[in-house]
């Protein structure tokens, strides 16, 4: 799994000696590698993500130290080791304090450490973990897209302790095009906050992009721990989207490796139907009858069932300029009530009423039968999915 600071102190501490004076709340953070920085001015190269080490050649005083911590801890860098003897002779009570309130860990590392050996065993430390979860994501991927080939992802997963039996969560984020914003980008560092949530639950995940959406699967499933998931997400969308509309669906129910891809169906459905709604988040439940619609393997029954059903309505309506489409849909949403159907179409009951018996003679249909107004809900149903699917 990724590398946290938590798993490379376990390494530092009885390799090099390596210990925290402060900030113990940050010890979940992920690393994404161990860089040395000795000038202040060099921070803002940093990505984030980075355990920075440095001797204090530069920054030796009190106030030169907290500066350079407040400085590093500014671009999101997981820790901040002070390699103390030569030119930090203790980390200042300041620069302590600071790590304690902003859950920032720092470290004192001996001088007689050779910070050659140092960097090297913890990025390889660091590239071993990266690889596992290379490996993870993959079998994931493999599971949701190429599902029939057992072999590929199996037993991958079986080594994280994820079987077919193992109750996971899917969760899908969407991002409707848009001139304004760079989806690689904004994906790119929205899955980091992403990582850095589950890491601190301590789960088993794998976050990847593809098509248009960021999905991530988390072997994880009671209620309070992915709504406590959930929550931090939609608190990072307000945050972090900056005026980007963003857009989540979870799944619900049994959710296992031998469904993943119909999971990833219902949600990236259920993304652009939270588009079209403008919710930030839906679960699954809510696709209702939508949910058997998407399971149907050849789509092309579906298109031809709602153009026998409301074709002929519809080519009226666009040679007539009539709205009986948009009249029979406010018929059925609002239980048959006239006054309501009116007032939603801006129409008089009467004309109302006039428009319901020309639909009955188009069609054939009694308005008044209830398998007719399923078949007309359930060619509604079908539009708006061929909608959302386009």
């Amino acid at each position: 799994m990724a590398a946290t600071l938590e798993k490379i102190y376990e390494v530092a501490l009885h390799h090099y000696h390596m210990k925290l004076v402060a900030g113990r709340g940050g010890l979940s953070n992920l690393v994404d590698w161990v860089h040395v920085v000795e000038e202040v001015d060099y921070v803002h190269f940093l990505k984030g993500r980075e355990l920075i080490v440095t001797t204090g050649i530069k920054e030796p005083d009190d106030a030169g130290l907290l500066e350079f911590t407040r400085r590093v801890h500014a671009t999101r860098a997981s820790g901040l080791v002070f390699n103390v003897g030569r030119y930090i002779k203790h980390v200042p009570k300041e620069v302590q304090e600071f790590g304690e309130t902003h859950d920032f860990p720092v470290f004192v590392l001996p001088w007689e450490v050779h910070l050659v050996d140092f960097n090297r065993e913890l990025c390889n430390l660091i590239y071993r973990s990266e690889q596992e979860q290379d490996d993870l994501e993959s079998a994931v991927r493999k599971a949701v897209f190429s599902p029939e080939k057992k072999e590929a992802y199996q037993p991958v997963l079986a080594r994280e302790g994820i079987h077919g039996d193992t109750r996971l969560t899917m969760v899908q984020c969407y991002v409707p095009s848009s001139g304004k914003t760079d989806i690689t980008s904004f994906y790119y560092r929205f899955s980091r906050q992403c990582q850095q949530i589950l890491t601190r639950e301590n789960l088993i995940y794998v976050v990847f992009h593809y098509d248009r959406y960021l999905t991530i699967v988390m072997a994880e499933y009671r209620k309070e721990i992915v709504d406590r998931v959930l929550d931090a997400m939609k608190r990072n969308v307000e945050t972090f989207a900056e005026g980007t509309a963003m857009h989540l669906a979870v799944s619900e129910g049994e959710t296992r490796v031998g469904n993943l891809r119909e999971k990833y169906q219902n949600l990236s459905y259920l993304c652009r139907w939270a588009a079209d709604k403008e919710r930030t988040l839906c679960r699954e439940s809510e696709l209702g009858v939508t949910k058997l619609l998407l399971a149907v393997p050849d789509r092309s029954k579906l298109w031809e069932y709602e153009s026998q059903t409301l074709g002929e309505l519809e080519r009226i309506d666009q040679e007539t300029g009539s709205e009986y489409l948009k009249i029979l849909k406010t018929y059925l949403e609002e239980n048959g009530n006239i006054q309501e159907v009116a007032a939603k179409c801006f129409l008089h009951r009467n004309t109302v009423t006039y428009h319901l018996k020309k639909i009955s003679e188009i069609t054939g249909k009694n308005l008044g039968e209830t398998r007719n107004r399923t078949q007309w809900e359930l060619a509604y149903l079908i539009r708006n999915l061929r909608k959302l699917l386009e």
